[in-house]
Protein backbone atom coordinates (compact mmCIF):
# COMPACT_ATOMS: atom_id res chain seq x y z
CA UNK A 1 0.00 0.00 0.00
CA UNK A 2 1.17 3.68 -0.64
CA UNK A 3 1.32 5.84 2.56
CA UNK A 4 1.80 9.42 2.50
CA UNK A 5 3.26 11.22 5.40
CA UNK A 6 3.01 14.81 5.94
CA UNK A 7 5.88 16.82 7.40
CA UNK A 8 6.44 20.05 8.74
CA UNK A 9 8.39 22.79 6.75
CA UNK A 10 8.61 24.83 9.83
CA UNK A 11 12.08 25.71 11.08
CA UNK A 12 10.44 24.07 14.88
CA UNK A 13 11.35 20.79 12.51
CA UNK A 14 9.72 17.80 13.12
CA UNK A 15 10.44 14.76 16.26
CA UNK A 16 12.80 12.64 14.18
CA UNK A 17 11.49 9.26 15.73
CA UNK A 18 7.61 10.47 14.61
CA UNK A 19 8.89 9.83 11.11
CA UNK A 20 10.99 6.92 11.80
CA UNK A 21 9.61 4.83 13.57
CA UNK A 22 6.40 4.75 11.97
CA UNK A 23 8.60 4.23 8.26
CA UNK A 24 10.51 1.21 9.50
CA UNK A 25 7.09 -0.49 10.79
CA UNK A 26 5.42 0.22 7.61
CA UNK A 27 7.94 -0.54 4.94
CA UNK A 28 8.84 -3.35 7.07
CA UNK A 29 5.64 -5.03 6.46
CA UNK A 30 5.97 -3.72 2.41
CA UNK A 31 4.04 -0.66 2.47
CA UNK A 32 5.45 2.15 0.28
CA UNK A 33 6.10 5.47 1.49
CA UNK A 34 6.05 9.27 0.34
CA UNK A 35 7.33 12.14 2.22
CA UNK A 36 5.38 15.28 1.92
CA UNK A 37 5.51 18.98 3.24
CA UNK A 38 4.24 22.10 3.12
CA UNK A 39 6.74 23.91 1.41
CA UNK A 40 7.99 20.77 -0.35
CA UNK A 41 11.70 20.04 -0.51
CA UNK A 42 14.45 19.94 1.96
CA UNK A 43 12.70 19.61 5.94
CA UNK A 44 14.18 19.68 9.41
CA UNK A 45 14.30 17.89 12.49
CA UNK A 46 14.00 19.03 16.07
CA UNK A 47 17.55 19.02 17.00
CA UNK A 48 16.55 17.28 20.55
CA UNK A 49 15.24 14.46 18.05
CA UNK A 50 18.37 13.72 16.41
CA UNK A 51 20.12 10.60 18.40
CA UNK A 52 23.34 12.06 17.78
CA UNK A 53 23.10 15.47 18.78
CA UNK A 54 24.68 16.66 22.04
CA UNK A 55 21.67 16.29 24.78
CA UNK A 56 19.52 14.38 22.50
CA UNK A 57 16.05 12.89 23.93
CA UNK A 58 16.57 10.25 21.88
CA UNK A 59 20.26 8.77 22.13
CA UNK A 60 18.99 5.14 22.06
CA UNK A 61 16.75 5.43 18.89
CA UNK A 62 18.28 2.70 17.08
CA UNK A 63 15.54 3.22 14.14
CA UNK A 64 16.67 7.09 13.73
CA UNK A 65 20.29 6.39 13.54
CA UNK A 66 19.43 3.65 11.07
CA UNK A 67 17.49 6.01 8.81
CA UNK A 68 20.13 8.59 9.22
CA UNK A 69 22.73 6.14 7.80
CA UNK A 70 21.14 5.25 4.82
CA UNK A 71 21.88 7.51 2.03
CA UNK A 72 18.95 7.28 0.28
CA UNK A 73 16.48 7.72 3.03
CA UNK A 74 18.71 10.61 4.13
CA UNK A 75 18.48 12.22 0.90
CA UNK A 76 14.69 11.44 1.02
CA UNK A 77 14.81 14.12 3.77
CA UNK A 78 15.62 17.00 1.26
CA UNK A 79 13.37 16.35 -1.11
CA UNK A 80 10.17 15.91 -0.07
CA UNK A 81 7.03 16.45 -2.03
CA UNK A 82 5.12 19.70 -1.99
CA UNK A 83 1.39 19.39 -0.57
CA UNK A 84 0.03 21.63 -3.01
CA UNK A 85 -1.38 19.47 -5.90
CA UNK A 86 -1.43 16.16 -3.99
CA UNK A 87 -3.75 13.80 -4.69
CA UNK A 88 -4.76 11.85 -2.39
CA UNK A 89 -6.21 9.14 -4.11
CA UNK A 90 -2.93 7.49 -5.19
CA UNK A 91 -2.84 6.94 -1.31
CA UNK A 92 -3.99 4.09 0.79
CA UNK A 93 -3.31 6.35 4.17
CA UNK A 94 -1.96 9.73 5.55
CA UNK A 95 0.36 9.80 8.75
CA UNK A 96 0.98 12.92 9.77
CA UNK A 97 4.68 13.14 12.11
CA UNK A 98 4.82 15.47 15.04
CA UNK A 99 7.11 18.06 16.55
CA UNK A 100 5.91 21.58 17.47
CA UNK A 101 6.94 22.52 13.82
CA UNK A 102 3.36 20.92 12.90
CA UNK A 103 1.90 23.82 15.30
CA UNK A 104 3.38 26.28 13.26
CA UNK A 105 2.34 25.27 9.40
CA UNK A 106 -0.08 22.23 9.63
CA UNK A 107 -2.65 24.20 11.17
CA UNK A 108 -4.63 26.14 10.33
CA UNK A 109 -3.54 25.21 6.54
CA UNK A 110 -5.81 24.58 3.32
CA UNK A 111 -4.13 22.27 1.65
CA UNK A 112 -3.65 19.82 5.11
CA UNK A 113 -7.20 20.18 5.26
CA UNK A 114 -8.24 19.52 1.49
CA UNK A 115 -5.74 16.20 1.68
CA UNK A 116 -6.88 14.81 5.48
CA UNK A 117 -10.67 15.49 4.00
CA UNK A 118 -10.17 13.45 0.93
CA UNK A 119 -8.84 10.60 2.63
CA UNK A 120 -11.36 10.47 5.20
CA UNK A 121 -14.26 11.02 2.69
CA UNK A 122 -13.07 8.36 1.03
CA UNK A 123 -12.69 5.90 4.19
CA UNK A 124 -9.27 5.47 4.26
CA UNK A 125 -7.06 5.87 7.29
CA UNK A 126 -5.87 8.80 8.78
CA UNK A 127 -2.92 9.09 11.44
CA UNK A 128 -1.39 11.76 13.67
CA UNK A 129 1.16 11.56 16.34
CA UNK A 130 1.94 13.99 19.25
CA UNK A 131 1.76 18.14 17.59
CA UNK A 132 1.22 16.57 14.75
CA UNK A 133 -2.59 15.25 16.13
CA UNK A 134 -3.12 19.67 15.60
CA UNK A 135 -3.76 19.11 11.85
CA UNK A 136 -6.85 17.05 12.78
CA UNK A 137 -8.42 20.45 13.74
CA UNK A 138 -8.96 21.11 10.06
CA UNK A 139 -11.09 18.88 10.18
CA UNK A 140 -13.61 19.78 12.90
CA UNK A 141 -16.90 19.05 11.03
CA UNK A 142 -15.85 15.64 10.58
CA UNK A 143 -14.00 14.80 13.41
CA UNK A 144 -16.08 16.19 16.16
CA UNK A 145 -17.14 13.52 18.54
CA UNK A 146 -14.13 11.22 17.48
CA UNK A 147 -11.77 9.90 20.52
CA UNK A 148 -8.14 10.95 19.76
CA UNK A 149 -4.64 12.06 21.40
CA UNK A 150 -1.96 14.07 21.41
CA UNK A 151 0.14 15.94 23.07
CA UNK A 152 -1.29 17.57 25.83
CA UNK A 153 -1.27 20.56 27.47
CA UNK A 154 0.31 19.84 30.83
CA UNK A 155 3.10 18.71 28.27
CA UNK A 156 3.44 21.74 26.37
CA UNK A 157 3.34 23.43 29.25
CA UNK A 158 6.59 21.74 30.94
CA UNK A 159 7.76 22.42 27.18
CA UNK A 160 7.48 25.89 27.47
CA UNK A 161 10.14 25.78 30.18
CA UNK A 162 12.68 24.59 27.33
CA UNK A 163 10.93 26.42 24.48
CA UNK A 164 9.46 29.34 26.41
CA UNK A 165 6.10 30.72 27.05
CA UNK A 166 3.79 30.34 23.64
CA UNK A 167 6.87 28.89 21.35
CA UNK A 168 4.07 27.76 18.84
CA UNK A 169 1.08 29.55 17.96
CA UNK A 170 -1.27 27.15 18.96
CA UNK A 171 -1.38 23.78 21.25
CA UNK A 172 -3.03 20.53 19.91
CA UNK A 173 -5.33 19.73 23.35
CA UNK A 174 -7.03 22.69 23.38
CA UNK A 175 -7.86 23.22 19.30
CA UNK A 176 -8.82 19.73 19.20
CA UNK A 177 -11.09 19.73 22.00
CA UNK A 178 -12.17 23.13 21.02
CA UNK A 179 -12.87 21.31 17.79
CA UNK A 180 -15.61 19.29 19.46
CA UNK A 181 -12.89 15.67 19.78
CA UNK A 182 -12.93 13.44 22.61
CA UNK A 183 -9.18 14.46 23.71
CA UNK A 184 -7.43 12.17 26.13
CA UNK A 185 -4.27 11.73 27.58
CA UNK A 186 -2.14 9.78 30.05
CA UNK A 187 0.70 11.75 33.08
CA UNK A 188 3.28 13.80 30.79
CA UNK A 189 5.24 11.39 29.06
CA UNK A 190 3.34 8.33 29.56
CA UNK A 191 2.59 6.50 26.62
CA UNK A 192 -0.68 6.37 24.78
CA UNK A 193 -2.20 5.04 21.34
CA UNK A 194 -5.64 5.53 20.58
CA UNK A 195 -8.18 4.09 17.84
CA UNK A 196 -11.23 5.07 16.64
CA UNK A 197 -12.24 3.49 13.41
CA UNK A 198 -10.22 4.54 10.37
CA UNK A 199 -8.50 6.96 13.11
CA UNK A 200 -5.81 6.38 14.77
CA UNK A 201 -3.24 8.95 16.94
CA UNK A 202 -0.32 8.97 19.42
CA UNK A 203 -0.09 11.27 22.38
CA UNK A 204 3.84 11.72 22.43
CA UNK A 205 7.36 10.53 21.40
CA UNK A 206 7.20 7.86 24.00
CA UNK A 207 4.27 6.74 22.03
CA UNK A 208 6.12 6.70 18.62
CA UNK A 209 6.56 2.59 18.65
CA UNK A 210 3.28 1.92 19.99
CA UNK A 211 1.66 3.95 17.62
CA UNK A 212 3.12 3.08 14.90
CA UNK A 213 2.50 -0.09 15.42
CA UNK A 214 -1.98 0.36 15.75
CA UNK A 215 -1.22 2.58 12.34
CA UNK A 216 0.04 -0.61 10.96
CA UNK A 217 -2.34 -3.12 12.01
CA UNK A 218 -5.52 -0.96 11.63
CA UNK A 219 -4.24 -0.61 7.71
CA UNK A 220 -3.65 -4.24 7.35
CA UNK A 221 -7.52 -4.59 8.85
CA UNK A 222 -6.32 -7.26 11.71
CA UNK A 223 -4.22 -7.32 15.06
CA UNK A 224 -1.88 -10.33 14.88
CA UNK A 225 -1.54 -10.26 18.60
CA UNK A 226 -3.66 -12.60 20.37
CA UNK A 227 -3.67 -12.70 23.97
CA UNK A 228 -4.40 -16.47 25.27
CA UNK A 229 -3.93 -15.69 29.41
CA UNK A 230 -6.62 -16.86 31.04
CA UNK A 231 -8.18 -14.80 34.36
Amino acid sequence: MQILFIVTSAERGYWLPELTRPYWHLTERGHSVTLASPAGGAVRHDRLSNPHSEGSWEAGCLVSKGFLADPALAAALEQTTPLAGLDAAGYDAVHVVGGTGAAVDLYPNPEVARLLAAFWDAGKLVGAICHGAIALGNLATRLAGRSVTGFSLAEDLEAEKLYGKDFIPHYPQPVLEQAGMRFSHVEPWGVRAVVDGKLVTGQNQQSASEYSLALLHALQGANPVVNLTKE
